[in-house]
């Protein structure tokens, strides 16, 4: 569930597009907020479901994660996955333009979740109302997804680190666009903050803004650190307690995002 009455308009923007694939971009101004991982299991989740409804593994994902970042993290962590556990297509295009167009139009696809490069390459003296992006080939890649989005996610951590560039993200990049957002809290760990005193100060910036949010966090857990290395999928962890949780927390936002679809 979110938390704002955004909703709905973000529903009908993204609606106007009338073509088959509607297109996710994962964005955050500052490295470090969990972009990849977000892209990588948003993406599982929704492969799992629509396997799942279709109920022949034997045919083609309707679900992409593509990566524009050029040093290919979203390619070497799906490259790792064994083939019959990824309930996707993936596409890293390492900020070459001209290949993602074509995968929007195709017919088959419904759903693109696109990872981006871990820092937003902008330029420190644009003005207010002017394009922030820089000049550059990862800035060109960053615009031409910019152009297709239907839904931006945007990460943000409970430590305040990543509060101002998310707010840069939202108000300089995708405001301006028209673009629609969703805000997830990432990393949070339930162990440290055992009375949830920053979970709730993470929320209420949030709110305050009148920002939509998925309404609780992903939760951080160590099975999450080493899934990269390991290539595996939050939909493949040996079943625990642990990964239960985690699970449900990416479902969330999977069923999230479906909702401003």
């Amino acid at each position: 569930m979110t938390t704002s009455t955004a909703v709905l308009p973000a529903a009908r923007t993204a609606a106007k597009t009338g073509r088959a694939a509607k297109v996710i971009v994962v964005l955050q101004q500052k490295g470090g907020a969990g972009k990849t991982t977000i892209a990588v299991n948003t993406a599982a989740c929704a492969g799992r479901s629509a396997v799942l409804s279709n109920g022949d593994e034997s045919v083609g994902s309707p679900i992409v994660a593509a990566g524009i970042d050029v040093q290919g993290s979203l390619e070497k962590w799906c490259a790792a996955v064994r083939e019959e556990a990824l309930p996707f297509d993936y596409l890293v295009t390492k900020s070459k333009t001209g290949i993602l167009p074509s995968i929007v139009e195709d017919p088959d696809r419904r759903r693109i979740i696109i990872d981006t490069p871990g820092f937003m390459d902008v330029d420190p003296d644009a003005e207010w109302g002017a394009d922030p992006l820089g000049e550059s080939r990862t800035a060109d890649a960053l615009r031409e997804v910019l152009e297709v989005a239907d839904l931006a996610i945007v990460p943000i951590t409970p430590s305040k680190i990543t509060w101002d560039e998310c707010e840069f993200t939202i108000e300089r990049v995708l405001k301006p666009r028209g673009i629609p957002f969703l805000v997830v809290i990432n990393m949070h760990d339930p162990s440290k903050d055992k009375h949830e005193t920053q979970l709730t100060k993470v929320k209420a910036w949030i709110d305050e803004r009148n920002y939509p949010r998925v309404s609780d966090p992903i939760r951080r857990y160590t099975i999450h650190e080493h899934a990269y290395e390991n290539g595996t999928l939050v939909t493949e962890y040996k079943m625990s307690g642990t990964a239960l949780n985690a699970r449900e927390d990416f479902m969330r936002v999977a069923l999230t995002m479906e909702q401003m679809l």
